[in-house]
């Protein structure tokens, strides 16, 4: 290109850095980068990304949130995906407190969280087993006017699961279907499962109403699960196989 004097513009540059920086060679993004301020040519919001996260990825967080500090110096203002790649990296290294001040820091700048970025949070707290703190999460993107998608909610009752507090992804689960979203086939198997087990035979039965509204069913193994599992050490077996069957 500079051969025929045909100078590169933004989106070549963007190119040229991303694929540097997904290569893992970082410093020749980052000398590329110099090279096109040098020729004049102000990089965007998706310039400063591409090489954030190549400086994440290499472990060199403190270098990227320079990095993002410096945008405006140079005239480009600093955008939620810039924030979303810094979040990103801390939620992986389980930075949760950092992460968390990140979101205040976004804040006083009147940059507003959108739903991925709460997710990224959300599913860091359910995979830790830290189902109560994803919640209390859903619960303030709501305050502040973010609306939960399907995965926001499938990830809280999946993560009350995980942790065996089936009450509280019932809970959840019925948020989620008050907003149209609904979960997997696998989540209502395991809410089942867990509230059988617990012997919490009406929200069992809530659970089995709101599949067969929507058509779902389970197959004839999860059935047998079920019913081993529900039956297990109870002297009132056949009494209440009529209390779980006739909600079906």
């Amino acid at each position: 290109m500079l051969e025929r004097e045909v100078e590169p513009t933004v989106v070549t540059y963007n190119s040229q850095i991303g694929f540097l920086c997904r290569r893992g060679d970082v410093d020749s993004a980052k000398r590329l980068f110099e090279d096109m301020r040098t020729k004049g040519r102000r990089g965007n919001e998706v310039t400063y990304a591409l090489l954030m996260e190549g400086l994440c990825a290499s472990g060199r967080f403190d270098e990227a949130k320079k990095v993002m500090f410096d945008m405006e110096y140079h005239g480009c203002k600093v955008h939620l995906k810039n924030y979303g790649v810094l979040l990103t990296d801390l939620a992986k290294r389980g930075l949760i407190d950092e992460a968390k001040s990140l979101l205040v820091e976004m804040k006083k700048r009147r940059i507003k969280p959108d739903v991925v970025m709460y997710n990224i949070l959300i599913g860091y707290f359910c995979k830790q087993g830290a189902a109560s703190d994803a919640y209390k999460l859903l619960v303030d993107m709501q305050v502040k006017g973010c609306k939960p998608n399907a995965a926001t909610y499938r990830m809280v009752v999946d993560g009350f699961c995980k942790i065996e507090d089936f009450i509280g992804g019932v809970k959840v689960l019925r948020a989620m279907m008050y907003s149209n979203h609904f979960p997997r086939i696998e989540t209502f198997y395991c809410l089942c499962i867990g509230l059988f087990r617990g012997g919490k035979i009406d929200e069992a039965c809530f659970v089995l109403e709101e599949m067969n509204k929507r058509k779902m069913s389970l197959d004839w193994d999860s059935w047998e699960t079920i019913v081993r599992e529900y039956c297990a050490d109870d002297e009132f077996v056949i009494a209440r196989f009529d209390d779980v069957f006739s909600c079906v």
